[in-house]
């Protein structure tokens, strides 16, 4: 499990080799591509400086800190948008400042509540190797009570949200449920899950670090996942599907912090990459889905038909769209993930 103050002394000392005309973006790992990221040096002379981190709350704590005000851009989901924004961490964005907001729906600019441009959006479900995984899973049981093959094989994540939504849907309950008796049900399967669990370090954080890794089979992760674990790892074995159950419908959104000394060169950075040439290419080398509807008519068919990245309407229609849960029920969540994460350490 990575440490929190750990995080901050690395951040500390990585905000001491920023130069003047650079722009330090707060990212997820493999979540903005390399070639985009050079049209813009070589078309601004500006750098782009990415620091990762591989967990919401994370990202949000730092963001809480005196740390985050090394940041210009930050990448972070809907929710804790419209949560920062109001909080006046984030820069309230309007299509005069960034006129390629043009390109995306209403639904999505809506999602961001203005504190963000929407960026990618998608499902939670399941990754796995289709080499080590002999029966294709259908269902979040395949990840919660897996067979006795995968034990030591499969990956969770540590995230208060995202974590439960297999023992939650298994069950029959809400994603955002705030039965304390639906939590402690998801509580008890994931506790009975833990015997077959390798990691709680998000599945690309897990293979980025270690591209041979031969033990991990299967793990929860975002629509888009397989396509980075496939390009780290130089291979076409990893999959991802939606369990029958339903899941989560995410969104990101390209924020600008409040206390940037750069907003300027960040809101044209936002709208560089929402040119539809540029927002295609960034989609199509990710692999994850676009909210720039532009960029959409430029992809390859093989791309746009991709189902796991572009879902058929029966999956959206039993997914949840994110949605803000109250403090009383996010500290009950955040209870559950210590328990779980001190219990696989120890076990």
């Amino acid at each position: 499990m990575h440490s929190i103050l750990t995080s901050l002394f690395f951040l500390t000392l990585t905000a001491t080799t920023i130069s003047a005309e650079e722009l330090v973006i707060f990212n997820w790992q493999e979540y903005l591509s390399t070639q985009v990221i050079e049209r813009w040096e070589k078309e601004t002379g500006w750098n782009i400086h990415q620091i990762y981190y591989d967990t919401d709350e994370m990202r949000d704590e730092v963001l809480a800190s005196e740390v985050g005000k090394q940041f210009d851009l930050v990448v972070i989901d809907s929710i804790s948008a419209q949560l920062f924004g109001k909080n006046n961490k984030l820069v309230s964005i309007t299509r005069s400042e960034v006129n390629n907001l043009v390109n995306i729906k209403k639904r999505w600019i809506q999602s961001c509540g203005n504190f963000g441009v929407p960026y990618f959006w998608g499902t939670v479900g399941i990754v796995y190797r289709a080499d080590k995984v002999t029966t294709k899973p259908v269902s979040w049981r395949a990840l919660i009570e897996p067979d006795a093959s995968l034990f030591g094989h499969i990956g969770m994540h540590e995230d208060f949200t995202d974590t439960l939504i297999p023992a939650l849907k298994l069950s029959g309950y809400s994603i955002y449920s705030e039965n304390n008796n639906h939590l402690k049900a998801a509580y008890q399967l994931l506790k009975n899950q833990l015997p077959a669990v390798l990691t709680y370090d998000y599945v690309i954080s897990y293979i980025s670090a270690k591209p041979d890794d031969e033990t991990l089979y299967m793990a929860i992760g975002y629509s888009g996942d397989q396509h980075t674990l496939n390009d780290v790892t130089g291979k076409d074995s990893w999959r991802y599907i939606v369990p029958d159950e339903g899941t989560s419908l995410w969104i990101d959104c390209f924020s600008v912090l409040s206390h940037s000394t750069k907003k300027k060169q960040a809101l044209a950075f936002l709208n560089f990459i929402n040119n539809a040439e540029n927002a295609a290419k960034n989609a199509e080398d990710i692999g994850y889905s676009t909210t720039n509807n532009a960029a959409i008519e430029l992809l390859p068919n093989e791309v746009k038909s991709d189902k796991s990245i572009y879902p058929e309407q029966s999956v959206l229609d039993r997914s949840e769209p994110y949605r803000i849960i109250s403090d009383k029920n996010m500290s009950q969540r955040n209870r559950i993930m210590r328990a779980l994460s001190k219990e696989h350490e120890t076990k």
